[in-house]
């Protein structure tokens, strides 16, 4: 089992020295990949439900917290490292337009010799969406059809699309196109019935997060039902999940039993060198996993 680190939303490491340090430090100890985050304004005081089975969501994380751009953020990285592969998790689909999306993702793919991993979700935060613009009820609608109008943009020599939300009805340039073929790999998160279906229908992987091995082995269940339904391979999809710092071996071998390809370290400490002592820690424990 590889494992990953997933810097949320850089809380504590923004300065670009610390930040490079701990790219730097994760491509050294063999780490597959690192993550990003995404909010573009979230309120200081969230109504909307919290979507994931936390006891004490750390709430000062999306209100207090400063969330840089993930894809700006990720540009940095990709000129601090060689090797380490670089993603979303997750990108709200809704936010940003799909053509938009596309040419970051694309861009970035190149820049980074085809390194990038467009993680996604439909977002939860409904007054974000509200700030945004975005009709939060439409989000799963908007998301579907924002991923073919992606796909397209990054397959197709001349797209066409017709849409409820999206029109290309005449010949655009729609390159660069990605180095990866036929697209950057889409990761689905979420650990609802609702994002199981989304992967079955266009991911390429799966990141559920705060979920129990037990609790993750009756999903992937589901999702194997799904994939089936579908006409999909199971076997092709990246399944990968996050987990802290203080995670045992025996905790990462039961995850790996139940068959995560990548364990993700998220919520590393505020201060650089706390941080820096986790991601050591993190790979001390996790390497030699087969």
């Amino acid at each position: 089992m590889r494992y990953g680190l997933h810097i949320g939303n850089c809380a504590g490491i923004t300065e670009p020295t610390v930040l490079r340090d701990v790219a730097q430090l994760a491509e050294e100890l063999g780490y597959d990949s690192i993550l990003m985050g995404d909010h573009v304004l979230p309120p200081r005081k969230i109504n909307s439900p919290y979507p994931l089975p936390v006891a004490n969501p750390r709430w000062e994380t999306y209100q207090d917290e400063p969330w840089p751009d993930c894809f700006v953020t990720l540009g940095f990285l990709a000129a601090a490292t060689r090797r380490v592969r670089l993603g979303t998790s997750v990108l709200i689909l809704p936010y940003r337009h799909p053509a938009v999306v596309a040419k970051l993702v694309a861009t970035l793919d190149g820049l980074s010799g085809g390194r990038i991993i467009c993680g996604v979700g439909v977002g939860w935060v409904r007054e974000e969406f509200g700030f945004l613009g975005v009709p939060f009820a439409e989000r799963a609608t908007i998301s579907d059809e924002y991923v073919a109008v992606m796909k397209s943009l990054w397959t197709q020599a001349h797209p066409h699309i017709a849409g409820r939300y999206v029109t290309i009805d005449q010949a655009v340039n729609s390159g660069p196109f990605p180095i990866q073929q036929p697209h950057p790999p889409i990761w689905v998160g979420g650990n609802t019935r609702a994002a199981l279906r989304r992967v079955a229908c266009w991911g390429d992987g799966w990141q559920p997060l705060a979920l129990s091995p037990e609790a993750l082995h009756h999903k992937l269940d589901q999702l194997r039902a799904l994939m089936a339904d579908a006409g999909r391979d199971f076997d092709r999809l990246a399944i990968t999940t996050t987990v802290g710092a203080d995670v045992t071996r025996q905790e990462a071998e039961a995850y790996q039993a139940v068959g995560v390809s990548i364990l993700y370290l998220l919520g590393l400490a505020k201060q650089p060198e706390p941080a820096l002592a986790q991601i050591r820690q993190f790979a001390a424990t996790l390497q030699g996993l087969q």
